[in-house]
């Protein structure tokens, strides 16, 4: 589906259902009965039990609305503690609605690769043109919104972990997308301390205008560290209009173990502030330190107007890393970061001398 036409599936309008009663949510025992009659539901000041997911297996064409703070209550589970469902949904927050996952009494600096069991938040399994609007989440445990979707609008979303910064907060990914297609998110902010985005695999993707503050960039993560997987082709991914600050990285594209293929992707006009490692970081190597013999490959690799500065005694500008073989037909231009340290690439782009 080309990015006109889901365009034009974005901009359907979601009529309220009419003469429908009792669609308000205030206790979780409430649930089924409302997902089951209605498709303009409304979720109030709800505090769900800990350990149980709110499951909004939605009807097709509702419209679900967040309003007041939905509290998440305590238990060491792996979530997520959303997770949303349905064909051609719309699901909003009200002004001044907050989603809180209560992420500060799990954070213990170890994330999710030991300590505390840690749920993730938020998780969106929609099709047919469906929305995600003025959602707030606060204090993600661990990840904070899986996307394995298809034809999916996101906007407005702010992702506030900054409270993780001093207390142990670790891998809560902002919006990590997997198996997805056709997907558009945008005018968002992020706060954390990992990834603001990270694509994993899927195809026809866009992200503008998002504000990234504390992160690990605008990423890739394809492969597995752990076993040649297969894993297929991920293609026509454009990053644009963004700002990252105050962050490791700027952009960072990591491939693992495995074989397959990232093709087509575009960053253009993004600026850095406050980078301390790397402003565009492309590594091959990671997680396997020094294995060369892995062949996933990254081609079409286009990098156009990344522009900013580093706060760091070594920062690079440009780190490159390319598996032997591994890196193909990459065009880069208007590239200006001001670092401290010095650029390293074993694989030259096409319009830049690293």
């Amino acid at each position: 589906m080309s990015l006109k036409i889901l365009c034009l599936l974005f901009s359907v309008t979601f009529a309220k259902a009419a003469g429908q009663t009792g669609c308000t949510i205030t206790e979780y025992k409430q649930v089924d009965d409302v997902l089951k009659r209605c498709t303009n539901i409304t979720i109030s000041n709800l505090t769900m039990p800990g350990g149980i997911q709110l499951k909004l297996d939605l009807q097709k064409g509702s419209t679900l609305t967040f309003e007041g703070t939905t509290v998440f209550e305590v238990a060491h589970w792996e979530g997520h503690l959303v997770e949303v469902t349905g064909e051609g949904v719309l699901v909003q927050g009200a002004p001044g609605s907050i989603l809180n996952a209560q992420g500060e009494k799990y954070w213990d600096g170890q994330g999710g690769n030991g300590g505390l069991t840690k749920p993730k938040f938020f998780k969106i399994g929609t099709t047919g043109g469906s929305v995600f609007r003025h959602i707030y989440l606060l204090n993600c445990a661990h990840f904070c919104v899986g996307i394995t979707a298809s034809d999916v609008h996101v906007h407005h979303f702010t992702i506030d972990v900054v409270a993780g910064n001093l207390r142990g907060g670790l891998n809560t990914d902002g919006f990590g997308v997997s198996n997805s297609h056709n997907v558009l998110i945008e005018d968002s902010v992020v706060m954390n301390q990992d990834d603001c985005v990270v694509v994993n695999r899927g195809t026809n993707m866009v992200f503008r205008n998002l504000q990234c503050y504390g992160t690990h960039g605008l990423s890739f993560s394809v492969g597995d560290s752990h076993k040649d997987a297969v894993n297929g082709v991920t293609k026509n991914i454009t990053f644009e209009d963004c700002h990252v600050a105050d962050g490791l990285y700027g952009i960072h594209f990591k491939t693992k173990r495995g074989t397959g293929l990232v093709t087509d992707v575009t960053y253009k006009n993004i600026k850095l502030s406050g980078i301390q490692e790397d402003g565009i970081y492309i590594n091959q190597d990671y997680g396997d330190i020094g294995n060369t013999s892995r062949s996933l490959q990254i081609a079409n690799l286009s990098i156009n107007n990344v522009y900013g500065s580093m706060n760091g005694a070594l920062a690079r500008p440009v780190h490159v890393v390319c598996n032997e073989n591994a890196c193909s037909n990459w065009n880069w231009s208007g590239i200006s970061i001001e670092g401290t340290g010095k650029n390293y690439c074993n694989f030259s782009p096409n319009g830049f001398n690293c």
